[in-house]
């Protein structure tokens, strides 16, 4: 009986024990709580001190040219051609131009002459022939005739006049096959002779006097050199900035390259456009014509002395068409256009947001429709740098200043501070 009492007072004591272990830990938990409040730090608001940034003023200006619609492509003849000979022979002549590589031919010269003697001999032969069967056809004529009469009067056959009007049907048959002969060998003489197609100059040469060419052999390639073309695309939209693109108006154009390092401008003129749509970039191929290739400008000194020099061909070119000239048109920074669709001016010391319509992008360039623009506003240009005071007193541009959801004007020794504006 006492064990099982001195049992039970053993687990009483250990549990009361650990009770007392618990709510020791839990007092130290509490006050190490409160020790760790006590020595936390204070937090103190201080002012930020944000950076301002520095902004220009510029004019507005209406656009005093056309819009400039810009494009890119290569100088290329308005006629490209291969030389070649219907039938082969040996080289007995070449223009000087295509001797020389140099100079100039004009439509109809004589530019390669191939050996002809063996078609002139056929010529001779055939025409021979043609006198030997007229004579003989005279002949026949002449009996044919007097046949006629005797048999009318009863001295000849009908058998003798039907083998002379036999006879007549087949000189007559020979000679125009002769005739035809005659036309055929012609042409195979006229073959051996080429004919410059139009005004141009030589490309590439290809063959030698007295080299021997096979039927159809290239022996010079020619271009037209006072005709050359740039072929650009087009954006729809820019398309339609072109005035009378669509109704064979003469469209003025700029065309520009860099040659021998130097840049080379022509004026030119939009010739054609393609009927269709390029259905990968949905775009419109204009052709730009220049319309005087020895008109070309290098500075103040001209570019071209006589035509255009087979260096230019394929050269890049950037080109520039004259497009539209719309009313109420201003050339912005495109950086100054706010959210696409409008502006923020400078109007008498306070700020005004304009609604802006974006009518062409060149480059950096933006050109808006603005419907109404006060007297003497100015356009507030994008922030370029932080200001950090010192601005003289008689500073001739206004220099707004962005600052904590306001603007401060500064001009002069004067500061005006008004709300920023709300886009549209």
């Amino acid at each position: 009986m006492m064990r099982k009492t001195l049992k039970v007072a053993g687990s009483a004591l250990r549990e009361m024990v650990w009770v007392v272990i618990a709510v020791a830990v839990l007092y130290g938990a509490f006050q190490g709580f409160q020790l760790l409040g006590d020595n936390r730090p204070v937090a103190v608001a201080a002012p930020v001190d944000r950076p301002v940034a520095l902004v220009e003023t510029a004019e507005l200006s209406l656009i005093s040219s056309p819009l400039p619609v810009r494009g890119e492509g290569f100088i290329r003849p308005y006629r490209n051609v291969a030389l070649s000979a219907v039938g082969a022979g040996r080289v007995m002549e070449l223009h000087p131009a295509l001797i020389d590589g140099e100079g100039e031919f004009s439509a109809g010269d004589v530019l390669v002459r191939l050996d002809d003697r063996a078609e002139r001999a056929s010529l001779d032969q055939i025409a021979a022939s043609i006198a030997a069967s007229e004579a003989r056809l005279d002949l026949n004529r002449t009996q044919l005739e007097r046949t006629e009469s005797l048999r009318d009067s009863g001295s000849a056959s009908q058998g003798a006049l039907d083998q002379l009007l036999s006879q007549n049907a087949e000189l007559v048959a020979n000679l125009e096959g002769f005739r035809a002969g005659l036309a055929l060998g012609q042409i195979a003489f006229d073959n051996k002779t080429i004919y410059a197609p139009f005004d141009g100059a030589v490309l590439t040469k290809l063959a030698e006097v007295g080299s021997v060419v096979g039927a159809g052999q290239s022996i010079a390639e020619i271009y037209t050199s006072s005709q050359l073309d740039v072929d650009i695309a087009v954006r729809e939209a820019d398309a339609a900035l072109i005035p009378g693109l669509f109704q064979d108006a003469d469209v003025p154009a700029v065309v520009t390259i860099s040659f021998a390092g130097r840049d080379i401008t022509w004026d030119a003129r939009v010739a054609r456009f393609a009927p269709a749509l390029d259905p990968q970039t949905r775009t419109l191929t204009v052709t730009v014509e220049i319309i005087d290739v020895n008109g070309g400008r290098a500075g103040d000194s001209a570019a071209l002395s006589s035509g255009a020099s087979p260096a230019l061909i394929n050269a890049f070119a950037q080109v520039i068409v004259n497009g539209d000239n719309p009313a109420r048109t201003y050339p912005i920074p495109s950086t100054a256009l706010r959210n696409g669709n409008a502006v923020w001016v400078l109007d008498d010391g306070a700020l005004a947001t304009l609604p802006a319509a974006l009518v062409h992008v060149d480059g950096d360039t933006s050109y808006v429709r603005l419907d109404s623009v006060p007297d003497g506003a100015r356009l507030i240009l994008p922030a370029y740098g932080t200001y950090t005071g010192g601005l003289p007193a008689d500073a001739p541009v206004l220099r707004p200043l962005f600052a904590n959801g306001a603007i401060a004007i500064l001009t002069g020794s004067r500061a005006l501070a008004v709300p920023l504006p709300v886009s549209p």
